[in-house]
C-alpha cells in the first residue's frame, strides 16, 4: 500500500519525446504520448506527492503541464529544476532520441547540396539524406553536469532479449534508484534495481510498485 512521507522531496516527472529540427519547418520525432509520466504523476499526488510533469509539445495536448520542444529547451528545463531541487526526483521515462542531425543533402539531376541552417526543404528532390550523428545521453548527465543528487528513475525500451540487461547497465551507470525495463513485444514489464529484477503481470501493477519505490525516497 502507498504510504504517505513527510518533507518528502519533489518529483519531476519527464515524458514525451524533444524534436530534432531537420529544415525549418521539419523535424524528427519519437511517437510518445507521455502517459506514463502522467500515469505516475496521478498517483505520487494522491499520496501527497509534490510533483512537475515536463512534457513534450507533441504529448497529450489536453493535458497539463510544462512543456518543451527540441532538446535544447528540454535541458534548459531540466537544469532549471535541478538547480532549484538537487536532492529531488527525477523520472525520466521521456524518449530521448540519442542522435542530432549534423547535416541534410538535396540531390536533383545528378547535382547536390547540403541545406543552410534555417533553409526549408524544397519539393522536387530525387534524393534526400539526412545525416546522424550520436549525441551524450542526457540521463548520463544528470548527476555529473546537471548536480542532481537526488534519485533517478530510468527506463528501457527495447527487444525482450536484452532488455533486462540494458536496464541493469543502465541503472549501474547512472546510480539510478531503478529502471522501469519495458520489451518491445509488451510481453516483459520489469522494475531492476540494485537487488536485481522484479517482474509484473501488467501495466498498472509494475506503475503501483514504481510509485510506492518513489515515495519510499
Amino acid at each position: 500500500m502507498l504510504r504517505r512521507m513527510a518533507l518528502a522531496s519533489p518529483v519531476l516527472l519527464v515524458g514525451g519525446s524533444p524534436r530534432i529540427a531537420v529544415d525549418a519547418v521539419r523535424h524528427l520525432t519519437v511517437a510518445a504520448t507521455g502517459a506514463t509520466a502522467i500515469a505516475l504523476g496521478e498517483l505520487l499526488r494522491r499520496h501527497g506527492r509534490e510533483t512537475t510533469l515536463l512534457l513534450s509539445q507533441d504529448a497529450s495536448p489536453g493535458v497539463a503541464a510544462q512543456r518543451y520542444t527540441g532538446r535544447d529547451s528540454l535541458e534548459d528545463a531540466l537544469g532549471g529544476w535541478i538547480a532549484r531541487y538537487p536532492e529531488g526526483c527525477v523520472v525520466m521515462s521521456a524518449a530521448v532520441n540519442d542522435y542530432r542531425v549534423v547535416s541534410v543533402e538535396r540531390s536533383e539531376d545528378g547535382e547536390t547540396r547540403a541545406l543552410r541552417a534555417g533553409e526549408k526543404l524544397s519539393s522536387g528532390a530525387d534524393e534526400v539524406v539526412i545525416r546522424l550523428r550520436s549525441a551524450p545521453k542526457l540521463i548520463d548527465r544528470l548527476r555529473p553536469e546537471f548536480g542532481l543528487r537526488g534519485p533517478i528513475v530510468g527506463f528501457k525500451y527495447e527487444d525482450r532479449s536484452t532488455v533486462l540487461a540494458s536496464a541493469t547497465a543502465l541503472q549501474r551507470r547512472v546510480m539510478a534508484l531503478c529502471v522501469l525495463a519495458n520489451s518491445l513485444c509488451g510481453k516483459l514489464q520489469a522494475i531492476v534495481d540494485a537487488d536485481g529484477e522484479t517482474p509484473y503481470d501488467n501495466r498498472q501493477a509494475v506503475l503501483a510498485a514504481l510509485a510506492e519505490r518513489i515515495i519510499r525516497t
